[in-house]
């Protein structure tokens, strides 16, 4: 098995959002629509994804793409802030068929390795506390990170 990472270009983006589309069914626009039923017109993938890979469009400068024998199986954004020497994790996703395998560990690691070669001083994430986001917060508690703030969304039906 060789596993690479590299920068990302265009020619992901498409396989960047089928990885969008399988990892971000566990959030809270998710959650909405299982509690309820249908929320609005469109389902929350229709809205959401198209706005999550316009994110990541706009980052792609600091898209990091990681392969399995060729293949995408996972990515991460960034960003950093010389002003404040912070860097910021922003989008983090590996695949069904690249878990397990230290991947999502490897693209963290990565970046905070970039944060400390660009002379931030801080890094931080976000992701959320429900069991569909244990995973993340294995990964980055195993590279260091500490709880900071916990977050809680509230929802009610009009």
């Amino acid at each position: 098995m060789n596993v690479t990472m590299r920068k990302g270009t265009p020619a992901d983006m498409g396989r960047v959002q089928e990885i969008v589309e399988e990892v971000w069914a566990i959030g809270a626009d998710f959650a909405m629509e299982e509690k309820y039923g249908s929320v609005g017109s469109e389902r929350w993938d229709r809205w959401l994804v198209p706005k999550v890979m316009s994110r990541i469009w706009d980052e792609i400068d600091s898209l990091l793409v990681t392969e399995v024998d060729g293949t995408v199986v996972g990515f991460i954004t960034y960003s950093m802030s010389s002003q404040r020497s912070v860097g910021s994790i922003h989008y983090n996703g590996v695949c069904a068929a690249g878990r397990g395998l230290g991947i999502g560990t490897r693209q963290v690691q990565t970046v905070l390795e970039t944060f400390r070669a660009a002379g931030m001083e801080y890094a931080c994430v976000g992701t959320g506390l429900n069991e569909g986001h244990a995973p993340a917060r294995h990964v980055y508690e195993k590279c260091g990170f500490e709880p900071l703030i916990e977050y809680v969304m509230y929802s009610q039906k009009l």
